[in-house]
């Protein structure tokens, strides 16, 4: 006589979701391998000011923090203009961790500062493009590289476009309002 050894239905579930889960973790890990971990993030803005004015009111320490958005931070204020290889330091809410913006080149045409979001995280150059048309200037924001974070990183690469371009957006549109009003 055979002795039957029967499974319950709760194990056989249990068995199909974590296969189910184990191939859907393949898979992902597998089309990772694939995805680029480049980033651009690029967004613009037209100002209706001249080249100068907008130069003038972007680089002003008192108003870097006023325009610049930084989500659950900003930077700290100085006095004065900020100048070529100048830093202006990042301040968060939620941690005594403090970040870094350096100015690296201001031409009529171009300013270009690096961001050092925390200690430990790699450096983002930010380039700012100006082109003066009459009185209006068309100011485009743009960053790109690559992350290393890993298996994430080209899932990350993904997102940065999103989760960066909203925080250019929001600066663009109160530099925007400081320049004009």
């Amino acid at each position: 006589m055979g002795v039957s050894k029967s499974h319950p239905q709760a194990l056989y579930q249990l068995r199909k979701v974590t296969r189910f889960l184990a191939v859907a973790i393949l898979l992902l890990v597998a089309v990772g391998f694939f995805l680029p971990s480049q980033y651009r993030v690029e967004r613009s803005i037209e100002i209706s000011a001249p080249a100068e004015a907008v130069l003038e009111v972007m680089l002003q320490g008192q108003q870097l923090s006023n325009w610049m958005y930084i989500e659950n931070g900003q930077i700290e204020p100085q006095n004065g203009t900020l100048a070529t290889q100048q830093s202006a330091v990042i301040s968060y809410l939620n941690t005594a961790e403090q970040g870094q913006l350096t100015l690296l080149e201001v031409a009529p045409e171009l300013v270009t500062f690096e961001v050092l979001p925390k200690p430990g995280v790699a450096l983002v150059e930010n380039q700012l493009y100006l082109q003066q048309s009459g009185g209006v200037t068309a100011l485009r924001w743009v960053i790109e590289g690559e992350l290393n974070a890993g298996l994430l990183g080209p899932y990350i690469a993904l997102l940065a476009n999103n989760i960066a371009g909203k925080n250019f957006e929001t600066s663009l549109v109160r530099l925007k309002q400081l320049v004009e009003n």
